[in-house]
């Protein structure tokens, strides 16, 4: 409410005071004690029966593959570079692989769960199960089941099977039962068994791609930092040791398999060996046989050579034979190897041929399958990389053929030229007797066979020390680590619930004050239009206090009290016997207009003045309630002539000194009506017989009414009605402000909150408010 000292603050800026802005959440504080109380609740409640989920993580280095020892270069040394680099980013790919995880799924037997009951929640047995399932079924079978149902261990020797109401069925440990995913034996297992007894576990069997998929959608690979090489791999399980046992075992099977692959080109070299060393045993066998019997045959035990020079150098000319026939025995192998295939195999690399373009050509070639191979774990033949790949292949593979035949002439030519410097050696050497031709000739095979057994001896065991010396992919740097508090922690848990019972009402409350585009106090006025003078605020009263009576002491008639003090403050001069005429209007219908009207005119007559009510809203008039008395002909049938104004004067009974005048029928043409020229005289008239003239006029903004005949006012008041009026109607009267449509245009805003008061409604008058039994307190200044 507005004092008479308050009149200068009205035209002061606003100014924004943290109060104001707290004001809505302050008026609301019992919200941000009941919203957290229920929020901590609902935690307690959630933390008692939920259960709790534990993280797991493990932390591993990719290892770069050019430092490992290569599988390519087998036959070549141990030394060498790998032929394969693997991007950080494509390992992750792998590790998170379908294949992977369900060796995972396999190894740790995930598909089969065993649940203990509680009264609202169950909990997993993991750590040593007391029971183990066999299925008697295959195990494509066994991979697709899904079933669920209870065992309750009755001793160490029976146990009842049942499924969900369903009636219990007693067996004997290693008895073949009957489930709907097969037959069954269950047999007792692990140190727990006997704790076990007396309780009833629940089986809960899911099909591996399932579970697969579960842990593939769950599991985390991710780098340490950006461009890293060092990955954390994160699990989250109800089961802390599980969560633990399934990062374990992913970077166990990530290791084994990227150490299968590395060797693929080792095993295929190794079986090639293999495969040589039996054919040329074979072939040494027979000829220490031959030598043999050509001996005893010969009863030969020394042989003496005869022209030493010439037997040099035959002997030379042997070697180079040897070597040539090694090379050819080589090419001729490599080559019906090559043409043997079907499909993409990889080549052995570096057998000993002389020729490096057959080498180069032969690691592209294996480079290039291991690839396809990597591709088509995860895409078909048809995609466009696999297409590319083997027309690369195709062609590597067709030079290939074309080197080895090359080489294969070269050697037939440095052979042929061989035996013909031999039979000139030998053409020489003709003194010597046959049977020492004849050995000479055993033994030369005899040397070959050695020498090409004792070769691919040595690469036999080069190929399985590589093999044995093959690292993985990663290097374990922290094992799977698991914290023994959950993730969600209790004091997480309930400090998240406090902030949400904050968030909440804090949001509501902000949420309702950034839409709300209704008034509700005096600084929504003021804000808006600056220069806005407020005479009064008028405290929200129940329905049925509608009038003032006399010696009314009640909070609404105090609130008038200071209106009328305000108004007579700020009364404007209008010479001796000449009384005010003040207009009441508002912008929409049902903002109070008619009741601050007949209320001031109460107010007003209390105060010993001559007062007259005029009920100037023909269009709807509303001061047929003011007194008992049937309305007569008003103020319509006097503009229109049909009546004279003494004729139209009512007194109101109930308050001394105060005068009515109805607003009569609803016109056809109301506007047309207010704008005769009698309306005019009446003011003046009425001007010198009364001392305020209150006018209730029809609403400004739908209507013209009281625009029509503002001239006669000496004062309008405009009514505001808080939580009913919208802000936006204050730009119609910021305008009615600026161009002066009204005189002494002044704001008065009804029915506000007690909250809301300029005062607070904090000091001792102890008003009681009338037509209720609440009492209510309005702090004055």
């Amino acid at each position: 409410m507005n004092t008479v000292g308050e009149k200068n603050d009205d035209l002061r800026a606003p100014k924004l005071v943290i109060k104001d802005v707290l004001r809505p959440y302050l008026r609301n504080w019992y919200w941000f004690v009941i919203v957290p109380l229920l929020t901590l609740i609902i935690a307690f409640v959630y933390l008692r029966y939920s259960i709790p989920t534990y993280d797991a993580s493990t932390t591993i280095m990719i290892v770069d593959e050019n430092n490992l020892s290569p599988d390519a270069a087998i036959l070549a040394g141990l030394s060498g570079n790998s032929t394969n680099s693997t991007m950080v980013e494509g390992e992750i790919q792998v590790i998170k692989s379908r294949a992977l995880m369900q060796e995972v799924v396999e190894r740790l037997n995930l598909q089969v769960q065993f649940f203990t009951k509680g009264r609202i929640t169950k909990a997993e047995v993991y750590n040593n199960p007391p029971l183990k399932l066999n299925f008697l079924a295959a195990d494509s079978i066994i991979e697709n089941m899904a079933d669920k149902f209870n065992i309750h261990i009755v001793s160490k020797t029976e146990f009842q099977y049942s499924v969900e109401d369903g009636t219990p069925k007693t067996y004997l440990f290693g008895e073949t039962i009957q489930t709907r995913a097969g037959n069954l034996i269950v047999i007792p297992s692990g140190t727990q068994f006997e704790n076990f007894i007396g309780k009833t576990l629940e089986v809960v069997i899911s099909p591996l791609r399932k579970v697969r998929e579960k842990y593939k959608n769950r599991i985390s690979v991710y780098p340490i930092s950006k461009g890293s090489n060092i990955l954390t791999i994160y699990l989250k399980d109800p089961v802390q040791e599980k969560a633990k046992d399934v990062v374990n075992t992913l970077v166990k099977v990530y290791n084994k398999s990227s150490v299968e692959e590395k060797n693929q080109v080792a095993k295929v070299t190794a079986t090639f060996i293999d495969e040589r060393i039996k054919l040329i045993s074979a072939d040494l066998s027979e000829v220490d046989i031959t030598k043999e019997k050509f001996k005893v045959g010969n009863k030969l035990t020394d042989i003496q050579s005869e022209a030493g020079i010439f037997l040099e150098t035959g002997a030379q000319n042997e070697q180079q034979l040897i070597q040539l026939g090694t090379q050819l025995n080589t090419v001729n192998y490599m080559s019906s190897y090559l043409e043997d295939q079907d499909n993409f195999e990889l080549l052995p690399s570096n057998v000993g041929l002389s020729d490096q373009n057959v080498a180069a050509v032969s690691s592209k070639y294996n480079e290039l399958v291991l690839e396809r191979q990597r591709l088509l774990k995860v895409s078909g033949e048809n995609n466009p990389v696999v297409i590319q790949l083997d027309q690369q292949l195709n062609g590597l593979k067709s030079t290939m053929l074309q080197n080895l035949r090359n080489l294969e002439s070269t050697l037939n030519i440095q052979s042929r030229n061989l035996r013909a410097r031999e039979q000139l050696i030998n053409a020489r050497i003709s003194s010597v007797p046959g049977q020492e031709r004849k050995n000479r000739d055993i033994q030369r095979q005899q040397d070959i066979k050695e020498a090409i057994y004792l070769y691919l001896l040595q690469k036999r065991e080069e190929s399985a020390i590589s093999m044995a010396a093959t690292s993985p992919n990663s290097k374990v740097i922290e094992p799977a680590y698991s914290s023994y508090n959950p993730i969600s922690s209790g004091t997480k848990v309930y400090f998240a619930a406090l902030m949400l019972g904050l968030i909440i009402p804090f949001g509501v409350i902000y949420g309702k004050e950034l839409f709300d585009t209704k008034i509700h106090t005096k600084e929504d006025i003021t804000h808006e239009i600056p220069s806005a003078r407020v005479l009064a605020q008028l405290p929200h009263m129940e329905r049925n206090t509608r009038t003032i009576k006399g010696n009314d002491r009640s909070i609404l008639a105090e609130s008038f009290r200071i209106l009328r003090t305000n108004i007579d403050y700020t009364r404007p001069s209008n010479g001796p016997g000449k009384g005010e005429v003040i207009f009441v209007t508002s912008s929409i219908p049902g903002e109070g207009k008619s009741f601050v009207a007949q209320n001031l005119a109460s107010i007003y007559s209390l105060s010993h003045k001559r007062v007259l009510l005029i009920g100037a809203d023909i269009r709807k008039p509303d001061l047929n309630s003011f007194t008992s008395v049937e309305p007569g002909p008003g103020l319509s049938e006097y503009l229109n002539g049909d009546i004279e104004m003494e004729d139209i004067i009512k007194p109101v009974l109930s308050h001394k000194n105060l005068d009515l005048v109805h607003s009569g029928k609803v016109p056809p043409n109301p506007a047309e009506l207010l704008m005769d020229s009698r309306l005019e005289f009446l003011f003046d008239t009425f001007k010198t017989k009364y001392d305020v003239i209150i006018v209730d006029t029809a609403p400004s903004l739908p209507v013209t009414d009281t625009l029509l005949i503002g001239k006669y006012a000496d004062r309008v008041l405009y009514i505001l009605r808080a939580n009913y009026s919208k802000k936006p109607l204050l730009d119609f009267i910021e305008e009615l402000y600026q161009t002066k449509k009204f005189p002494n245009l002044s704001l008065v805003l009804n029915d506000v909150k007690y909250s809301n008061l300029g005062y607070g409604a904090k000091l001792g008058y102890g008003y009681v408010v009338q037509g209720t039994s609440k009492r209510s307190w309005l702090k004055r200044g």
